[in-house]
C-alpha cells in the first residue's frame, strides 16, 4: 500500500472536482502548488500515473500531441475551441456507441477505445467575432 501523498491526494481532487476538464501536467502542477508549494513536475507526473493505473483518471489524446486527463468514469466525446483552447464535453452521449462494432465487424479488430474531438468555436469567443 503507497503512503499517503499530499500531492496526489490533490490531484485526484482536483481530477475529479471538473473545475476544468482534460487537465495537462503543466495546469495541475500550477494547481497543486498553491496548496502544496514543494510540489514539482515529477511527483504530478507520478501522482497521475499512479491516479491512472488505479483507472481514477483516464489520459486522452486531443489531437495537439500534449498528454490530458480527467475522471474515468464514463466515456465521452470533446468539443475544443480553435482560438482559445477551451475544451468541454460534447454535452451528448458517446456519438460512436455503435459505431466501435461495426468498425470491428468491418476490420477484424478488437476495438479499445476512440476519441472524438469537434472543433470550433466556444461561446465566449464567438461573440467576439
Amino acid at each position: 500500500m503507497p503512503r499517503p501523498s499530499p500531492v496526489r491526494d490533490r490531484v485526484r481532487d482536483l481530477v475529479l472536482s471538473g473545475s476544468l476538464h482534460a487537465w495537462t501536467i503543466e495546469e495541475l502542477l500550477a494547481r497543486v502548488r498553491k496548496d502544496v508549494a514543494t510540489a514539482d513536475y515529477s511527483t504530478v507526473f507520478r501522482a497521475v500515473s499512479y491516479l491512472e493505473e488505479k483507472s481514477l483518471i483516464r489520459r486522452v489524446d486531443l489531437g495537439d500531441g500534449r498528454g490530458r486527463y480527467e475522471t474515468a468514469d464514463r466515456h465521452h466525446d470533446h468539443v475544443q475551441c480553435e482560438r482559445c483552447g477551451r475544451i468541454s464535453e460534447s454535452g451528448t452521449r458517446c456519438l460512436l456507441e455503435n459505431a466501435a462494432d461495426k468498425v470491428s465487424k468491418a476490420t477484424g479488430y478488437k476495438i479499445l477505445s476512440h476519441h472524438l474531438v469537434f472543433t470550433g468555436l466556444c461561446p465566449e469567443c464567438a461573440v467576439a467575432g
